[in-house]
């Protein structure tokens, strides 16, 4: 991951790659696309440009198929919250916008990037979809969005925070309370002369309390 990136640059590469996405939009390879994969290209289009620089420090020129699947398969999936639509349109929209730049010479070995992302196309959305590849503020979104509220609504985050923070805390304190009242969940001390817990049958100042 790039700890430092040129904001100036960065913003260089996304004008550039935006340039090539409105002649991408005019294009047969563009026509192709199905109306809900054509609705999410640039999003798909200038996410995946913004995160290959930004957590993988390659411009469009460094493009190649290693850093393809990483960002695809777990950058994107972490980072994003985004609709199942976004994800299912991440391998179309990409292999029709590198064939274009491909055949305009805009960026070379664009075949070998159409092919790795065609290959992982159902494994991006299976990753999109699983919690574990959440990263803390994306699993804080979806949790907003599950419950109904407009994440873009700055006033319906704050109140969903408030509410969300009372639930985790009000969970932590029943947690506490069932260990409290529970003996078996506390570690009760080993006596010497108890019988080992590894299962030898001895006692344990014999066994594994030496």
């Amino acid at each position: 991951m790039v700890e430092e990136s040129s904001d100036e640059e960065l913003e260089e590469i996304c004008d550039r790659v935006y340039e090539w996405g409105v002649e991408f939009s005019e294009s047969t390879y563009f026509e192709e696309l199905t109306e809900e994969q054509k609705q999410e290209s640039e999003f798909v289009v200038m996410s995946f440009t913004e995160y290959m620089y930004s957590h993988h420090g390659l411009s469009p020129e460094e493009w190649d198929e290693e850093g393809l699947e990483e960002c695809c398969l777990y950058t994107l999936p972490r980072k994003i919250t985004a609709d199942e639509s976004y994800y299912r349109s991440i391998a179309p929209v990409l292999s029709a916008f590198f064939a274009f730049v491909g055949e305009k010479n805009l960026l070379k070995k664009t075949s070998q990037l159409t092919r790795k992302v065609k290959e992982i196309d159902k494994q991006i959305v299976r990753n999109a979809s699983d919690p574990r590849n959440w990263g803390i503020a994306k699993s804080f979104a979806m949790a907003a969005k599950d419950a109904g509220v407009d994440i873009t609504n700055e006033k319906e985050m704050q109140k969903f925070i408030a509410l969300y923070n009372l639930q985790q805390l009000a969970t932590l304190k029943r947690n506490e309370s069932k260990t409290k009242s529970n003996p078996k969940s506390r570690k009760s001390k080993i006596g010497r002369n108890d019988p080992c817990p590894c299962g030898s049958s001895k006692k344990y100042k014999k066994c594994c309390g030496r």
